[in-house]
């Protein structure tokens, strides 16, 4: 019974020390290498974290701060770098708004032209010196009569070399300046013609062949008093594919926008714009 007895002993020591040591070893040597179970979201493992995130941040508290140059510089650098990132769709939109706040205001800029009102100056003669359109200079510089220009006066300018990118699986106009993104636009609704079977993914080349503005059923012109309340339409070379201000006088096919982002559309895209169909 005694040798019983320390058997016993002598295995349950065994077991006290090499358990022990087995632990130890368990906690120093393989846990830290262990992957730890993932996390579920909707029955689903949840996605790894974001690395794009605190450069989004970055920008959007420089936009915050009301810098706007900076911030269109560190939107566009996010959007470059970051094609991927979760939050790409809110830092185009944010860009479009930046850009769109530059643009049509005094706001300075390096890529502004500065040009001060000369004695004889007419507001047809200023645009064809800076090879822009009249309806550009007065919305940027908020004139709202071209016959009142002043001598000394101070007009601002950006470059305006616009395309267009319409969208028929999202459902979305996207503009370029110079190649570069500048804002995208929600359809507000879509009546345009849906590809043929087999060329879904076919580009079909377009551009601006005309601009109409409306109303009361009538074609206006721009300068008119009637201009500035119309209801805008963007014509392509593609049938079908007419911009035009949703709640207005309607083509009977097209992309229907809100007024405020229509009437941007028609002032940007001009006639003879680039504009690609996917």
């Amino acid at each position: 019974m005694r040798w019983i007895l320390k058997g016993l002993f002598l295995l349950a020591l065994c077991a006290v020390v090499f358990g022990t040591a087995g632990w130890f070893g368990y906690q120093i040597i393989i846990a830290p290498h262990q992957v730890p179970p993932q996390e579920l979201v909707d029955g689903k493992p949840a996605p790894p974290p974001d690395p794009s995130l605190p450069e989004f941040e970055k920008a959007m508290n420089i936009k915050a701060s009301h810098q706007p140059v900076a911030a269109r510089e560190a939107l566009q650098h996010f959007i470059e770098n970051y094609p991927f990132s979760s939050k790409l769709g809110e830092a185009r939109k944010a860009l479009g708004a930046v850009n769109s706040d530059i643009f049509f205001s005094s706001i300075p800029a390096p890529e502004k032209t500065r040009y001060e009102v000369r004695s004889g100056d007419a507001l047809a003669k200023i645009e064809r010196k800076l090879k822009t359109s009249g309806e550009l200079l007065m919305r940027c510089n908020n004139l709202e009569d071209p016959r009142r220009l002043r001598v000394g006066q101070v007009l601002m300018v950006s470059p305006a070399e616009f395309s267009a990118v319409i969208d028929r699986k999202t459902h979305t106009v996207t503009l370029l300046n110079q190649g570069k993104f500048f804002k995208e636009y929600a359809a507000a609704s879509w009546n345009a013609p849906a590809p043929k079977k087999g060329t879904e993914k076919v580009a079909l080349p377009a551009k601006v062949s005309k601009k109409e503005a409306w109303y009361n059923g009538a074609i206006v012109a721009f300068g008119s008093k009637e201009y500035a309340g119309s209801d805008r339409w963007v014509d392509l070379t593609v049938k079908g594919f007419t911009l035009y201000t949703e709640g207005g006088q309607k083509p009977s096919a097209g992309i229907g926008m809100v007024p405020e982002e229509m009437e941007e559309l028609s002032t940007l895209l001009r006639k003879g714009a680039p504009v690609v169909i996917r």
